[in-house]
């Protein structure tokens, strides 16, 4: 039950950062930048947020942090998809599947970065 309360609570504040953050370039493309801009932001946006929860799982890990990437990232990864097949209507290109491996790693690489600055 523990890590039920602790993963959803993780997950709820994921899912908050990413629709606050989704609003906040979705109003830079209405008013002020062009597409190809928006769709590199949001990508860099989407690795940040992998990155930085993913250094928090490892500063909140006992030991091997890449496991705990490898659960937090794997937790929103699954969301990330299932949101991606109902919005894109069961349309699925390899492209994102890289770019999946790509948020996947940064979550890893940020959770081992965060066991290594753990104070013992």
């Amino acid at each position: 039950m523990k890590y039920v309360k602790e993963y959803g609570l993780l997950l709820a504040k994921f899912l908050g950062f990413l629709l606050g953050g989704s609003f906040l370039i979705s109003v830079l493309y209405y008013f002020l930048i062009s597409s190809k801009v928006v769709q590199i932001l949001s990508m860099i946006y989407l690795v940040l947020l992998f990155f930085i929860f993913g250094f928090r799982a490892g500063k909140k890990a006992e030991a091997k942090g890449f496991l705990a990437g490898i659960k937090v990232g794997t937790l929103f990864l699954v969301c990330l998809f299932l949101f991606h097949l109902i919005v894109n209507r069961f349309h699925f290109a390899w492209i994102t599947l890289l770019f999946y491996l790509v948020l996947l790693l940064a979550s890893v690489l940020g959770a081992t970065l965060g066991i290594n600055t753990k104070k013992e």
